[in-house]
């Protein structure tokens, strides 16, 4: 008898479109061949006066990696192997010493960070403080798309935004359906729920070190760059940013909805409690994941004031992360059951790929160090010394939003660094004020299906056009820009400084 093929995880869909490129397979074969041709095009051409060959084979490897992480003839994590190949084999670094990145203990935060979240979804909890809170928020549509929106956005703060899309979704769509009028699912309604959704779980990745892959990655090459960034600094900027752009979501994704009649509110509000309930009491395992989940948040914003207490004075985010994934592992889930809150089948599940491109991407930095090219590119950007900082950072923050839109924000962010660490040198400004927003920046991508996980899984509802997503997307795009602008300008001097 034949095996019904399995279904397709809705989430790896996702993650293809996503991140799959917007130049489709002919891009990919182009890029295939592009990468090399222009890797030994310069090395033909040779190294310009006063930079070290060395050096300049540093620059072919990092186009080469650009250039496949924009085309994707293999997948991003595939292309952040190159480093450990060819900068051993060229003679610029040692093995070791390019491998070393790949353990950065910032990237451990990370690694900790996720297993805290995969342990949450494990248990439902997540489900569970969305719901109560589109439950608590009202029925109409305005209180039902403010409701998602919040939910949305404060349950990305620790979980991948992915997740948090793909969990509120399909209520979403029900929500939608149970207004319908005349038996026609309110559209407008519909696509400003599953926009919401999905821009929101984006806007709260923004907010903690945590909420996205790009924030590790930024802090991981600022360590290496001698300047850190704490989780409560990191917090004080980008909750603001947060507070800020999802009120302005919530009024681009509105503008437009009609009122409903009582009945119509009635059962909109029927599909979030029938969800709610169906969640069950709350359990003894999530009670404990979230006993957990606050007592390291706790430590990560108050760390600060942590380490002044005898025996905790070399406590970092890195360790308390660390301990709360090693406390998932040991407590029972306390359901009648021998499993703990956490084991190594639903650990496997982290993006393990986006490990492997942070490695990458520190690797290409460190060498760039090693061989001079960062204090040489620093030379040839003094130039930009003339203009205000402020004026560099929109056009970084433009440049950015644009090309995040093609490319996944990891590989947009990680590409950019070691030039943004270059840039800092020239104008003799701190990293921070340059990899803090830009970084911010890398997850605006708003206005097509490609550009972001959560965007995908909204178009894939069939609900918002691509012309939907790109009016809301722009909107909310240029907002952001000004909103990262604004802050890390006003507060950033204050916080990043304090």
């Amino acid at each position: 008898m034949t095996q019904p093929a399995s279904r397709p995880d809705p989430a790896d869909d996702a993650r293809d479109l996503a991140e799959g490129g917007g130049f489709g397979r002919m891009g990919q074969l182009v890029g295939l061949v592009l990468g090399p041709v222009v890797a030994i095009g310069l090395q033909l051409a040779g190294a310009p006066e006063g930079l070290d060959p060395k050096a300049w084979i540093v620059v072919s490897i990092l186009s080469l990696m650009v250039i496949w992480w924009v085309t994707e003839p293999v997948p991003v994590a595939a292309t952040a192997l190159l480093p450990l190949i060819l900068l051993p084999m060229s003679g610029v670094m040692s093995a070791r010493d390019a491998a070393m990145p790949y353990a950065d203990p910032i990237l451990f935060l990370f690694i900790g960070g996720f297993m805290i979240a995969i342990a949450i979804e494990r248990w439902n909890l997540h489900s569970r403080a969305a719901l109560s809170i589109a439950s608590a928020i009202g029925a109409s549509p305005h209180r039902l798309v403010a409701g998602f929106i919040l939910g949305a956005g404060l349950i990305s703060m620790w979980i991948s935004n992915t997740a948090t899309a793909l969990m509120l979704m399909p209520i979403a769509v029900g929500v939608a359906g149970a207004l319908a009028a005349g038996g026609q699912t309110d559209r407008r309604l519909g696509i400003a729920l599953v926009l919401g959704v999905a821009y929101a779980a984006s806007i709260g990745g923004m907010a903690t070190p945590v909420g996205s892959p790009t924030n590790v990655i930024a802090m991981g090459f600022l360590e290496q760059a001698n300047v850190s960034i704490t989780f409560s600094q990191w917090m004080a900027l980008g909750v603001p940013v947060m507070l800020i752009l999802l009120p302005i979501l919530w009024f681009i994704v509105t503008r437009g909805l009609k009122p409903v009649s009582a009945d119509q509110a009635g059962a909109a509000s029927d599909v979030v409690r029938r969800a709610l309930k169906d969640l069950g009491p709350i359990t003894a395992p999530e009670v404990r994941v979230l006993a957990v989940f606050l007592a390291v948040a706790f430590a990560w914003m108050f760390r600060e004031l942590l380490v002044k207490l005898p025996g905790l004075e070399r406590l970092t985010d890195t360790l308390i992360a660390l301990i709360g994934t090693l406390l998932l592992f040991l407590i029972p889930a306390g359901d009648h059951t021998r499993r703990n809150l956490l084991d190594w089948k639903s650990a496997e599940r982290i993006p393990w790929g986006i490990v492997l491109l942070f490695g990458g991407g520190l690797s290409v930095a460190a060498a760039m160090d090693a061989t001079g090219l960062s204090g040489w590119l620093a030379g040839r950007m003094a130039g930009l010394e003339s203009l205000p900082p402020v004026v560099v950072i929109l056009a970084l923050l433009l440049l950015t939003v644009v090309v995040t839109e093609l490319m996944s924000n990891v590989a947009t962010l990680t590409g950019m660094l070691p030039i943004l660490g270059a840039l800092a040198v020239a104008l003799n400004v701190n990293p921070l004020f340059l990899a803090f927003p830009v970084c911010l920046a890398a997850s605006l991508g708003f206005m097509l299906p490609i550009a972001t996980a959560p965007n995908a899984v909204a178009y894939a509802t069939g609900m918002p056009s691509v012309r939907n997503m790109m009016r809301a997307g722009f909107l909310l795009n240029a907002a952001g820009i000004v909103v990262i602008l604004a802050i890390t300008q006003t507060l950033g001097p204050l916080v990043l400084t304090g």
